[in-house]
């Protein structure tokens, strides 16, 4: 078993308002013949340590989990062979982008039986095809929507334009992803399209970033970076990497929210995706695992993650009231909610917006 980290994100281990974890039955220390490893490329909160450590006993097959810190990061450590994974977790939007490099493999869902506990609402099999072939297998999803002090902001603000609010000043965060923080961008200056743009449409996101940046004094570097910086005082209104840190702040006695801006909120589907090493037995057999009702409850419950239930097979595996409340599971059921959702696609120039991002950062653009 690995744990290791690109940077120094680290995720907040519980939030308020969780019931009790759930835990897996029928894990008692067995014996087991060597049945080789799997390297996943994940997230951290997507398969915690003392969940490996249980399957490891229970199959006898090792998992070493990579945790990165951007899907631009992730492609980079593929594509380079910095690491050789057998599983890779990312939203379906950045399949092709993968697929166009040859670092992926189809995938056989009929080696996953337990695909059936995915939330049918989800339809999830138009998202993860690609030219006719199914690439990808859900394991999680969710948004980053708007997250504010409501002390600060005095109500719930209805657009993004809020963080270019002259009062906010200084007091503005983002998170240092530019393939997600660029979507975002596009949804602000109403791009007809916010995967294609026209050259006039990014000439229009460089302004707005050249804008924006007086704005912004810090860039979290990830969960941890946000909280702190929110906890502090340091940024009241921002654009939201996980709604976990809005639930954490209100642990802590902060009266933070988040909301979904009329221009529409970037959603993602997190799938588990192969590369060509990766289409044996033995890594099926573990993404099975991570689809059953128990450990996805457990997912769901431990770190406020979506997973693929139903809210009401969420329930029935024992998720609580209290810990679907620190979700999006239940805001799916509320008519119009998808409307309001952008999920996420291969854009037009992956390169060009990365760029412009480096540039917001360096103050050169």
């Amino acid at each position: 078993m690995g744990n290791y980290q690109f940077d120094r994100r680290t995720f907040l281990k519980s939030a308020a308002g969780l019931g009790a974890l759930v835990t897996l039955p029928g894990l008692a220390k067995r014996a087991f013949a060597d049945q080789g490893e799997i390297t996943l490329l994940t997230w951290e909160t997507y398969q915690d340590d003392p969940w490996i450590a249980e399957y490891t006993e229970k199959t006898g097959v090792k998992i070493k989990a990579v945790r990165s810190g951007s899907i631009d990061e992730m492609f980079a450590t593929v594509q380079s062979g910095a690491i050789s994974p057998d599983v890779i977790y990312f939203d379906t939007g950045t399949a092709n982008r993968f697929k166009n490099s040859g670092l992926i493999a189809p995938f056989d869902a009929s080696q996953v039986p337990n695909r059936s506990n995915i939330a049918s609402s989800m339809d999830w099999e138009a998202k993860a095809t690609i030219d006719g072939t199914l690439y990808a297998l859900p394991y999680n999803w969710g948004n980053q929507p708007l997250m504010y002090d409501a002390d600060a902001t005095g109500g719930e603000p209805q657009s993004w334009d809020a963080l270019w609010d002259p009062k906010y000043a200084g007091k503005v965060n983002l998170f240092d992803d530019g393939y997600v923080v660029m979507q975002m961008i596009a949804l602000k200056i109403k791009a007809a399209d916010p995967f294609n743009l026209t050259d006039e449409e990014f000439e229009a996101c460089a302004d707005a970033l050249r804008t924006l940046r007086p704005q912004v004094n810090t860039i979290a570097r990830g969960f941890d970076d946000a909280l702190t910086i929110y906890a502090a005082g340091d940024a009241v209104i921002g654009y939201c990497q996980n709604i976990s840190i809005v639930n954490k702040l209100k642990s802590l006695g902060k009266n933070f929210a988040y909301t979904f801006p009329q221009e529409g909120t970037p959603t993602w589907l997190d799938c588990a995706v192969l590369t060509e090493r990766g289409r044996r037995k033995e890594v099926y057999d573990f993404i099975n695992e991570t689809l059953t009702p128990t450990w996805q409850a457990r997912f769901i419950s431990t770190n406020s993650n979506n997973g693929v239930l139903s809210p009401e097979a969420a329930a029935k595996a024992g998720v609580s009231p209290e810990a679907l409340a620190n979700t999006n599971i239940l805001d799916q059921t509320e008519d119009g909610f998808w409307n309001k959702m952008v999920i996420s696609k291969l854009p037009e120039d992956i390169d060009r917006r990365v760029a412009m991002w480096n540039d917001f950062k360096a103050g050169t653009l």
